[in-house]
């Protein structure tokens, strides 16, 4: 059986090594390889794949298009419009991105949020939206480079009963219990931050972070491994919630693979 990641760049994912090392512990010989596409590329290379494909682990900038080419999507990619993770036996896609930035808090003291804050504006902040809501926070400022660009953090702040207020780059301090950052390595700047219980920076490929100093740092990489763990329960049984066997095996030889 055959599965990959794609996104663009994809050079840097470390999710081939993570996702071999769950099912060499499983004993599936499985394949799981990574490819380079575009966002216009996804439709023509997922409906080209063979009988043999399981399944896609899917990076930015391609999560929007992964939602449209599903034909079930989880409740999360609905509301998200972003898919990282495709069935292509079943034409179905979920974000199992929500679920690995909480549990990414979580592993570092963090539960409960009354304000949260995220930097940019793209698919991983909009999970990163549901997340803080999960989590409790009943407003989030969004710092965003084109603050135009916030509409659709809004809305969806609306949907989930969260205030959400959008702020440009010259707005004062950015203030949040948790804050996640989703600015890729290419970008260039750093907001202020006043207060910050925890920072997620979901950039892992860099190995330092923006944020060295400012707060208590919870690890991209962190996010990347709990977002995995339930692409592994999908790939293997089509249930993120539902434990893989010997899974305790399985996430201590994901961890040492990362």
């Amino acid at each position: 059986m055959r599965l990959a990641v794609i996104g663009d760049p994809i050079d840097h994912s470390r999710s081939p090594r993570i996702h071999v090392a769950a099912y060499r512990v499983l004993g599936l010989d499985w394949a799981y390889g990574r490819e380079r596409l575009a966002a216009d590329e996804v439709v023509g290379f997922v409906d080209g794949l063979g009988p043999d494909w399981r399944g896609l682990s899917v990076t930015a900038p391609l999560k929007e298009a992964a939602a449209a080419w599903a034909s079930e999507r989880d409740a999360l990619v609905t509301r998200t419009g972003a898919a990282n993770t495709l069935r292509v036996d079943l034409r179905a896609a979920w974000n199992t991105d929500v679920a690995g930035i909480v549990d990414a808090f979580a592993a570092s003291g963090v539960g409960g949020v009354h304000r949260g804050a995220i930097v940019g504006g793209g698919a991983t902040a909009l999970s990163a939206l549901c997340a803080l809501a999960q989590m409790g926070a009943d407003r989030v400022d969004a710092w965003l480079r084109t603050p135009t660009k916030g509409d659709r953090l809004a809305a969806l702040g609306a949907e989930l009963g969260v205030d959400v207020r959008v702020l440009g780059p010259d707005a004062a301090p950015l203030v949040g219990d948790a804050v996640v950052s989703t600015l890729p390595a290419a970008a260039q700047v750093t907001p202020a931050l006043e207060g910050p219980r925890a920072i997620l920076d979901a950039d892992y490929a860099s190995g330092s972070s923006r944020y060295e100093g400012v707060a208590p740092l919870v690890p991209g990489l962190a996010m990347l491994l709990h977002q995995a763990l339930r692409q592994v329960r999908i790939f293997v049984h089509g249930d993120p919630e539902a434990p893989v066997e010997r899974e305790d095996e399985v996430w201590a030889a994901m961890v040492a693979a990362a």
